[in-house]
Order: structure tokens, then sequence, then C-alpha cells
């Protein structure tokens, strides 16, 4: 499972760096080398969360301390992935607010007037045609600006699809996280109630020196007084 989860960081890595490149908008190779790491990592996140489902299940009916040592395992590989899906979330989200910042600027190419809204009602909408049906491209430049604008938003709604599928994943890991509350919250009981055993252990210990301590003084004391008698007797014995 944590392979699985540093692929997906690894994932991470490496869509930043390939949108990060700057041939990225002009380069076919390194679209595809992100659309496949985006593929890679959906599917890598739902390997996850169906470990974890599975993971999960084979702990519910347990509660030894096998188990209590398996459930801090478990919420720990859940929070490696919730910071690994988090920081997949964030390389698609940043790679998104940079293309819509491109699709404004080459809409603005087109002289068509568009506000942001509309560019994210053109997001949405999934339909090019609505902005561009009153556009005449009589010129080899305009054409082309025509084209990069679809480009632009056939990316955005691979992206957008993206980030849905990581929302998606984010929703089973929240459901995961409500099923385990439970046992987290035993786990930690245990765990308190080890360290009170400590604790009291502790000064159990300490009690049963102080004990044997006095037990010590009071067998001393006894053996002189034996002494004494002793000693008391015998001289009576030879004076007499």
């Amino acid at each position: 499972m944590r392979g699985w989860i540093h692929d997906l960081d690894n994932n991470s890595q490496l869509i930043r760096r390939l949108h990060s490149d700057p041939t990225f908008h002009t380069n076919k190779n390194l679209q595809d080398q992100l659309d496949a790491a985006v593929t890679a990592s959906n599917a890598t996140g739902l390997k996850v969360s169906g470990a974890l489902r599975q993971f999960e299940g084979r702990l519910s009916t347990r509660n030894d301390a096998a188990a209590r040592i398996a459930r801090l395992q478990y919420a720990a590989c859940r929070r490696l992935y919730a910071d690994a899906l988090q920081r997949h979330h964030t390389a698609l989200d940043a790679v998104r607010a940079q293309q819509l910042l491109l699709l404004q600027h080459q809409i603005q190419l087109t002289q068509l007037s568009v506000s942001e809204e509309e560019c994210e009602a053109l997001l949405e909408s999934n339909n090019i045609a609505l902005f561009v049906d009153n556009l005449r491209a009589e010129t080899a430049e305009a054409k082309r600006a025509l084209r990069d604008v679809e480009a632009r938003h056939e990316e955005l709604a691979r992206l957008e699809a993206a980030l849905v599928d990581v929302r998606d994943l984010f929703t089973q890991l929240a459901h995961l996280v409500a099923q385990q509350q439970d046992q987290v919250d035993s786990v930690e009981y245990y765990a308190l109630q080890a360290t009170e055993h400590v604790g009291s252990g502790g000064t159990q210990l300490l009690k049963g020196t102080v004990s044997r301590t006095k037990a010590r003084k009071k067998k001393l004391g006894l053996i002189v007084c034996l002494a004494a008698g002793f000693a008391i007797v015998l001289l009576v014995l030879v004076l007499t």
C-alpha cells in the first residue's frame, strides 16, 4: 500500500515537471505523458482506497493487541494517503489554473469579449461553439487562435474530469475516516490505559520498596532486642 502511495507522489511530481516544460502546450508527447500520469494516479488512488477498505474490514471484528497495533498502522497509511491525495489535487489544480489563464489569453486573441466568469462557463458547458458561432475566421492567424482555444478547452475539460475523480477519492477517504473513528478512539483508550498502568506500576513498585525497607528495619530491631534480652539473662545467671 505504501508503494502505491509512493507511486501517487511520483505521478504528482511528474505532472508538475511536465507542465513546467516551456514546450508543453505545443508538445503532444508531453501532453500525452501528463494524461497518462493523471490516469495512472486515479487508478492508483482507487487501489489504495480498496486496500484500505479491506484492511479496515479485517480489523473490525478484532480487539486484541495485534489488532490495535494494526489499527495504528492503518491510521498511518490513511494519513499518508490523504497527504498524497492533497498534493496530487494541488498539482492538478495548479495546472488547471494555468490552463485557464492561457485559455483567456487565447480567447482575447480571437477578439471575442469574454469575461473570467464566461471562461468558467465555457469550461463547464463543454461547448466551445457557444462562444465562437459569431466569429468569422477569415485569416490564418484567426483560425490558428481558434484552434488554440479549442485545444485549451479540451485540456481543461480533461483536467476538470481528473479533479472530479480526485475529489471522489477524497470522499471515499472521508467515509473510511468516519468508519474508523470508533476504532481510533478505542486505540487511544487502550493507549491511555497502558500509560495509566505504567504509572500505577511505578507507584506500586515504590510502595513495595518502602514496605521491604520497613520490614528490614523491624527485623533488625527485633534481633537487637533479642540479643539485649539474651545478654541480660546471661548476666543475671553469671552474677547469681
